[in-house]
């Protein structure tokens, strides 16, 4: 991908769901990631929820030695025109004890196996720790467990680095006949070591049908390995609670197969944690209509709770913010004059946690109009931002080479010539 088609992303790249409760809260949507009813189980594709971009290509390696303990019974279901076989694939050695259960292909069981997650001895390095952590868990006021900063967190910090104990491929999950992914769910469960097996019991679950589906159903996020949809748990992140405008992010790294969050904002001591369930973009009542129809709660987060007039604000301006990303995608780039117009949108809607690919499109913009010191800095902007939001992926090495010499790039003088 060259710099000059770089201008053209998706509205919102890395954000998943996740949380946990689904009570009414005062200033923060307590909620959880992923309710699936039956007939969503069954396959009618009814989420419209953002999944988080994976980080960079996961490659696999060679190893001869498997890591997966002998699965039973496994289940058949139809996808796309073929026949897939889904089984629980198992490893309680994984992650210096922690475990983990795959719910998956045998193929993509193997492709798996050979990250460097699983081959490589330090790609774990610094997973899991949580000696001593930056937050720590309270019971919030008609809301539930939340997570509490113990100290001033800056943008930047981080907050967790875990790898997941479930794993749950798309297919199966919304493919099997309900009674075989619960069997399947639940053999996942119980492969678990005891440690892993207890924090998982110990999720929230909105009742329906099955305890381990529900919790699986009820805390696990989207993310991408091998360019798969796989549904995902990692116990202490279902912790962290919704916000419209939230002060963390995260981001996934399918080589070691580790979700990493970090602060976006300044966050003071004694501050909840939060990251975003839903596309933030949404005007406010296609938000809480969103978080009511699938997560059955009203949210009264501060981006929600705005008086009639000022919200009415806030939509426009997010409308506004859509109609110049169609302009832009649709035509020959931005102007720097609208490239920061759309920065200043962004800031107005706090909407940082989503604003890394518009610092892109303005470094682009300033290199195309012979702006150097403006691409300098808004490409400086767009890896910091987009190293926490998207991790190391190519556009942020595209950014940092103009960062250091927008002269010799692509773009540079593109529209003056």
């Amino acid at each position: 991908m060259s710099l000059l088609t770089l201008s053209v992303f998706v509205l919102i790249s890395g954000l998943a769901s996740a949380g946990q409760r689904l009570v009414y809260s005062g200033d923060v949507c307590s909620s959880t990631p992923l309710i699936l009813s039956d007939d969503q189980r069954h396959g009618l594709e009814v989420r419209d929820s953002f999944t988080q971009a994976p980080l960079g290509p996961a490659i696999a390696t060679n190893s001869s030695e498997s890591p997966w303990k002998p699965q039973g019974e496994c289940f058949t279901t139809p996808v796309d025109n073929r026949t897939e076989t889904f089984c629980v694939f198992s490893s309680q050695a994984f992650a210096d004890g922690r475990g983990i259960s795959i719910l998956t292909t045998p193929d993509r069981a193997e492709y798996i196996r050979r990250l460097p997650a699983f081959v490589e001895p330090d790609a774990l390095s610094g997973a899991n720790s949580h000696l001593s952590p930056p937050y720590e868990e309270r019971e919030l006021p008609g809301r539930g467990r939340g997570l509490i900063a113990k100290k001033t967190l800056h943008r930047g910090d981080q907050i967790f680095a875990d790898t997941p104990i479930l794993v749950g491929d798309e297919d199966a999950l919304f493919g099997l006949e309900k009674n075989d992914w619960i069997t399947l769910i639940n053999r996942a469960v119980d492969e678990l070591p005891p440690g892993s097996k207890e924090m998982f019991w110990n999720l929230y679950a909105r009742p329906k049908s099955d305890p381990a589906s529900d919790r699986f159903d009820t805390n696990a996020f989207a993310v991408g390995v091998e360019e798969h949809l796989q549904y995902v748990v990692f116990p202490e992140m279902s912790l962290i609670n919704h916000d419209c405008r939230p002060n963390a992010v995260y981001v996934f790294d399918p080589r070691t197969l580790t979700q990493y969050v970090h602060a976006m904002t300044t966050i003071p001591i004694g501050t909840e944690i939060t990251i975003t369930y839903v596309n933030p973009l949404m005007p406010r009542q296609h938000r809480l209509k969103h978080l009511y129809s699938s997560w059955r709660f009203n949210c009264s987060c501060s981006a929600c709770g705005l008086q009639a007039n000022i919200s009415l604000a806030s939509d426009s301006r997010l409308n506004q913010i859509i109609d110049l990303r169609r302009q832009i995608d649709q035509g020959d780039g931005a102007s720097l004059q609208m490239a920061e117009t759309l920065i200043s949108l962004y800031e107005q809607e706090r909407l940082y946690a989503s604003i890394s690919d518009v610092y892109q499109i303005a470094a682009l913009s300033a290199c195309s109009e012979g702006q150097r010191w403006s691409a300098i800095k808004y490409a400086r902007l767009a890896v910091e931002i987009g190293l926490l939001n998207d991790g190391p992926d190519e556009r942020s090495l595209l950014m940092k080479a103009l960062a250091e010499e927008p002269e010799k790039e692509p773009c540079w003088l593109k529209r003056v010539i």
